[in-house]
């Protein structure tokens, strides 16, 4: 009954016509969402692919994508840029630091709080350089692989500010000492030290699946005088 005197209504075609509009509207929307899906899955298969091209290009995988030795490396490092760690590490660039100046490097590698800028220490310069081009070389093969990237925003993002913090910190400097160095929150700090610890760690087990022994147990020096005093009590809250 309701129906026969909705169709008696003088605006029933009027609304009928919209109702019909808006279905094939529905079904467009339907239609187009289906086409963006299907060309995202083939953008993230073009990025796959140049993805899989770096790895080839730095020797992570070979031709058939078989992981080789290296890339095997670069699967213990997960807390900070895998890639550029595994490069400077097969490049022999922790083998000459001190692990104090390793600590100092990974530093760079986990903060990521925005402080001014200061000038680094120039026992520490040097390898902050080094380690500014490896990430430069790397961003070049990228692009190079088809693959959208700010060659300077990445360099830009391994950040030096607390290079000489955590030098400082592993050398035996106090929590007070250190904080009158520097303009960086204390938090900040704290936060930095535990994620350069957990870095540390992951370095030690890379070095291990590298087979060097030496470099293994200086990674494992300077996370042993990275962690101590206040910063690693349990009890502080973050």
């Amino acid at each position: 009954m309701h129906i026969l005197h909705f169709r008696d209504d003088p605006n029933f075609k009027q609304l009928y016509a919209k109702y019909e509009k808006k279905l094939e509207l529905e079904a467009e929307v339907k239609a187009a969402k289906a086409e963006l899906k299907k060309a995202q899955s083939l953008l993230q298969l073009d990025e796959l692919k140049c993805r899989k091209r770096v790895l080839r290009r730095l020797q992570y995988c070979d031709e058939s994508d078989v992981i080789t030795r290296k890339g095997r490396v670069a699967c213990e490092i997960s807390a900070a840029d895998e890639l550029l760690l595994t490069e400077m590490l097969f490049g022999g660039q922790f083998s000459q630091l001190t692990p104090e100046q390793m600590a100092a490097l990974l530093s760079c590698f986990v903060f990521e709080e925005k402080a001014n800028v200061t000038k680094v220490a120039e026992e520490l310069s040097g390898i902050l350089r080094v380690m500014q081009d490896y990430a430069r070389r790397i961003a070049k093969i990228t692009k190079e692989s088809k693959l959208d990237i700010d060659e300077d925003k990445y360099v830009e993002s391994f950040k030096p500010h607390m290079m000489d913090v955590v030098h400082d910190w592993c050398s035996g400097a106090t929590f007070a000492d250190i904080l009158k160095k520097t303009e960086i929150f204390e938090g900040s700090i704290i936060r930095c030290l535990r994620r350069s610890e957990e870095l540390l760690r992951e370095m030690v087990n890379a070095s291990k699946a590298l087979g060097s022994t030496d470099i293994e147990e200086n990674f494992e020096r300077a996370r042993v005088k990275l962690k101590r005093d206040i910063v690693f009590t349990a009890s502080l809250y973050l």
